[in-house]
């Protein structure tokens, strides 16, 4: 990877989106020996390479996309949405990405989360000893689902009653974030979005006259000794968080799961020796993220191989792609839990100031999940596995019907 152009460069060439959507892993196991970069749409490129991928998003010839930039690149017509978009941290650099993340950063720490651990097993020890018996069943809704969305809402201070409500319309509004926007589901993401920001207004507003010992009630305390941001901004970064505590750990631990049944050997193996699921759930998600790509904006000019990409140019790099590259891992295509070749960084979760906050929350959550199933359920019988759809952003997941 160089910043200065070369004299012989060449088009990347132009792969339509539906097409890699089909085939995500077959097309890039194609493409990237042939080139290191694709590109979508006008101005709009995908970096494919592990070794590209990587150093990407700490390049300083690079930053985070910006709210305002996806909102206009996508046309993401004005509203709840737009509005979401154009504030919350995730798309943010600098003094305001850093003003949202400190928000988290101390309730999120590996020792806070840590210390979570225990609290984590009751919820995930509760949810597979209610799981139904001998009928058959979604894997996805009736426990993937419901605890990282029971465990935030313990986290922040919500009613756990209250998951479906705002877990529901997390998933609705997380299709906003994918390579294409879906504007055939405009109204419903915006919508959702609408319904988020209420739910979170109200939550906020009641921990000003009513003080509880929540994490919500800490972070309007710090508001307002020292409001660094609106508001609507702290309500935007609260909602931000549900998403990303919600909706990738509901794909994850289901693929994490499914992926154990579809190799007996290996679910076998990790319900003979429970140290081996911490490394089940890393290979899982690198095996089939729910987090397929990054969204950046080039700076400056810089030259993957032989192609050229100007400044100002929306960059997209395929963390999903150098999971399955072989510069990066031996036998890239081999689901192994026992691999010993993961980064010291799982790549899944980024890197720089934009790595994910929860990486400990979610990993913690799908170590001690698997744990609690295999404590409830080690016979579970997998009916029809759930496929990951999409190929960058948060990616989907289709039901997985099992039977205990």
């Amino acid at each position: 990877m160089t910043r200065t152009a070369l004299l012989d460069t060449v088009e990347p060439p132009l792969i339509a989106p539906e097409k890699l959507a089909a085939d995500p892993h077959g097309m890039f196991r194609q493409l990237r020996p042939e080139t290191p970069v694709i590109r979508l749409a006008e101005k709009h490129y995908m970096a494919l390479r592990a070794e590209d991928v990587i150093g990407l998003l700490t390049d300083p010839a690079t930053r985070q996309i910006e709210g305002h930039e996806y909102v206009g690149v996508n046309e993401v017509p004005d509203g709840a949405a737009a509005r979401f978009m154009r504030d919350v941290f995730l798309f943010a650099n600098g003094k305001e990405h850093r003003a949202g993340r400190s928000l988290f950063a101390r309730p999120f720490s590996l020792g806070r989360i840590r210390a979570q651990q225990g609290k984590i097993r009751a919820v995930a020890d509760a949810i597979a000893a209610d799981l139904p018996r001998d009928e058959p069943f979604d894997f996805v809704s009736r426990m993937a689902a419901r605890v990282p969305a029971e465990m935030i809402a313990r986290l922040l201070g919500l009613k756990v009653e209250d998951a479906p409500y705002f877990s529901g319309r997390v998933y609705a509004l997380a299709q906003a974030f994918t390579p294409v926007y879906p504007r055939e589901r405009h109204h419903e993401i915006n919508q959702a979005a609408g319904d988020l920001f209420d739910y979170v207004e109200e939550q906020l507003a009641d921990r000003f006259t009513t003080p509880q010992d929540d994490l919500l009630t800490a972070l309007v305390a710090s508001w307002r000794s020292d409001p660094a941001i609106s508001f609507e901004s702290l309500v935007h970064q609260v909602v931000g968080m549900i998403i990303g505590g919600v909706d990738t750990t509901r794909a994850g631990f289901a693929m994490l799961v499914a992926l154990l049944l579809q190799h007996p050997a290996q679910w076998e193996a990790v319900k003979r020796d429970a140290s081996l699921i911490p490394g089940a759930v890393l290979e899982a998600l690198r095996y089939e993220p729910s987090v397929g790509s990054v969204a950046r904006i080039t700076v400056a000019p810089l030259t993957l191989g032989r192609v050229a990409i100007p400044a100002g140019e929306l960059l997209r790099v395929s963390t999903m792609s150098a999971m399955r590259d072989p510069d990066l891992y031996a036998d890239p295509d081999r689901f192994d839990i026992r691999r010993t070749d993961h980064p010291r960084l799982h790549t899944v979760f980024g890197h720089g100031p934009h790595r994910c906050i929860g990486e400990m929350l979610a990993r913690f959550e799908m170590e001690e999940a698997l744990a609690a199933l295999i404590a409830h359920a080690p016979d579970i019988d997998l009916i029809a596995p759930p496929r990951m759809l999409g190929f960058g952003g948060l990616r989907q997941i289709t039901p997985m019907m099992v039977r205990i």
